[in-house]
């Protein structure tokens, strides 16, 4: 209940800033089904800086279903959010860039205003890894330029070869992205986490970097899960979001 009052209150606040639109036609169609989700403990994936960063929280690896839902086929521009919140602050001329900075309570209630929502983790990941669970979204291999691993963010679909199997770009490389999702163990884990619970949201995807100590492609696996209070605002982090199909489209309807 409070949830929904304080998003009652966030979404009138910023939404009275501006007219609303109409909701984005640019999605693409996630079907129905089961897919594997996370990381196979027996895979040779390192954990790269310490157990908070490692690849434990996202085993063990296991079957989920999901009803069919859209995707934005891209994360949401500045120009794009800046119908919403119009005295939001951006750099002069990359209206066309995703925008950077939002917490999640924005970003939520921007999906809400028109008239979708953020995708839930496992959304995201099937979106990103596709039918056949690459770990990449071109495949199993790291190709650092394949996508934009680069220290600022650029427009949508720059990189032709950052785009998933299911039509969605930039899943693996520009800004990370919020899901809806708490930051919660995956069932059958063993691996004990104090942040597990429902303090932080989950962030998924690569994205751009400016750490001096170099980039650790270990980031950019599309079962990394990274996480955040949903209050923070970073400039490596935007949004896209999505939609729950017509009831028609769901298995058994």
């Amino acid at each position: 209940m409070k949830r929904l009052i304080l998003l009652f209150l966030v979404v009138c606040s910023l939404a009275a800033c501006g007219e609303p639109i109409e909701p984005e036609s640019d999605m693409v169609l996630i079907p129905a089904g089961p897919f594997i989700i996370g990381l196979n403990p027996v895979e040779e994936i390192p954990s790269f800086v310490s157990d908070r960063t490692s690849s434990k929280n996202a085993q063990p690896q296991h079957e989920i279903t999901l009803d069919a839902f859209y995707m934005d086929i891209h994360e949401v521009s500045y120009g794009e959010f800046l119908r919403f919140k119009p005295q939001a602050r951006y750099t002069e001329g990359r209206l066309a860039h995703p925008v950077q900075g939002i917490s999640w309570f924005e970003a939520d209630a921007y999906c809400l205003w028109v008239g979708k929502r953020l995708p839930t983790e496992p959304e995201w990941e099937k979106a990103a890894r596709g039918l056949k669970g690459n770990l990449y979204v071109w495949g199993n291999e790291f190709k650092r330029e394949n996508a934009n691993f680069g220290k600022s963010v650029q427009p949508s679909a720059k990189h032709p070869r950052d785009l998933s199997e299911l039509g969605v770009y930039d899943l693996n490389g520009n800004v990370s992205e919020w899901t809806a999702s708490w930051y919660q163990p995956y069932p059958g884990s063993t691996f004990k986490d104090p942040n597990f619970g429902e303090k932080y949201k989950v962030i998924r995807g690569g994205a751009i970097n400016k750490r001096e100590h170099g980039f650790l492609k270990e980031f950019a696996l599309l079962p990394y899960r990274n996480f955040a209070p949903p209050q923070m605002r970073s400039w490596d982090t935007g949004f896209r979001c999505a939609r729950s199909a017509p009831s028609s489209l769901k298995p058994n309807a």
